[in-house]
């Protein structure tokens, strides 16, 4: 049935995904907050299966929906532009959306037109300019501010990538089994702590590397949107050239920064939890577990 169709959902329903057998997600269509649209609910266990072969455009051709009426879509807290089903996020991994799940808006024709409240879609680079008069120069250096905001912030999640890479070689490096004399003089108490160290390595490996690849494929990278600003600024903003729809790149260079500053804090978020959870927990209980094995040792 064509999803303009179908009757609201009473209840959460199955999403199954037929290009990842076994990956079923749950979606509740044309919710009251959204009487055209589809929440998506994506749960841990699915995400750390599945997650790297998640896309938009997968999970909606699943749920039913051509990508084109794909108006925009929100997840933690962003909203992107579908641009007609064009928009290159759509086959990039999304990121785990957490429980507030993935918002679907749909406008049932082609191209949709942007929705109140949502970031506006990248403009095409523009082809004319014209010397900054008095009235063009509060925006370009309104877009300057932003654009040496975004630097700062880039060479910040620059080192924060690199943490994340360095955690992710500790925490790889600390999954795995016990050794056989481990194992020998280890407790019940003791092998049930590695047993849940292990999930807390597991489950930290899969965030942090969720995060790099936000940071290395995702929206703030050259993959991304930021080849266009780094354009606009060197062609237009720094030699204060006036172009047209300087107000909508103002807002868009607006929301960049906002959103590499999201990514910053879960970058550094998902590096504490990993140093808390991961690593200093299972060095705490591989240390107990050593002292152990050398006391049987000894006793030999």
């Amino acid at each position: 049935m064509n999803f303009a169709e179908r009757s609201p959902s009473t209840a959460w329903e199955p999403i199954n995904v037929p290009h990842l057998p076994g990956c079923v997600l749950w979606g509740w269509a044309k919710p009251v907050s959204d009487p055209s649209g589809l929440l998506i609910n994506v749960q841990e266990e699915v995400y750390q299966a599945f997650g790297p072969a998640l896309t938009l455009r997968g999970i909606v051709a699943a749920a039913g929906i051509n990508p084109a009426h794909v108006a925009a879509w929100t997840i933690l807290g962003m909203t992107y532009e579908g641009q007609g089903g064009a928009n290159p996020l759509f086959d990039q991994p999304l990121p785990f959306p957490g429980p507030q799940g993935i918002a679907v808006h749909l406008s049932m024709s082609p191209v949709a037109a942007p929705m109140r409240g949502t970031v506006a879609p990248q403009p095409a680079m523009p082809t004319t300019s014209a010397p900054a008069s008095g009235n063009a120069l509060p925006a370009l250096e309104a877009i300057d501010a932003e654009w040496q905001t975004i630097i700062q912030i880039e060479r910040q999640l620059e080192a924060a990538r690199r943490k994340l890479g360095d955690i992710q070689g500790q925490l790889g490096s600390l999954n795995r089994d016990l050794g056989s004399d481990e194992r020998l003089f280890s407790s019940a108490q003791d092998k049930k702590d590695w047993d849940d160290a292990r999930r807390f390595l597991r489950d930290n490996l899969a965030q942090v590397g969720r995060y790099i690849r936000a940071h290395d494929i995702g929206v703030t990278s050259t993959a991304g949107n930021r080849k266009h600003f780094k354009e606009v600024f060197e062609r237009f903003v720094e030699p204060k050239q006036a172009f047209p729809g300087m107000e909508a790149e103002q807002l868009a260079f607006e929301q960049h920064r906002k959103t590499s500053q999201t990514l910053l804090l879960q970058m550094q978020n998902a590096h504490a939890a990993a140093a808390r959870d991961g690593v200093q927990r299972s060095r705490s209980v591989l240390a107990r577990i050593a002292a152990k094995v050398q006391m049987g040792r000894n006793k030999r």
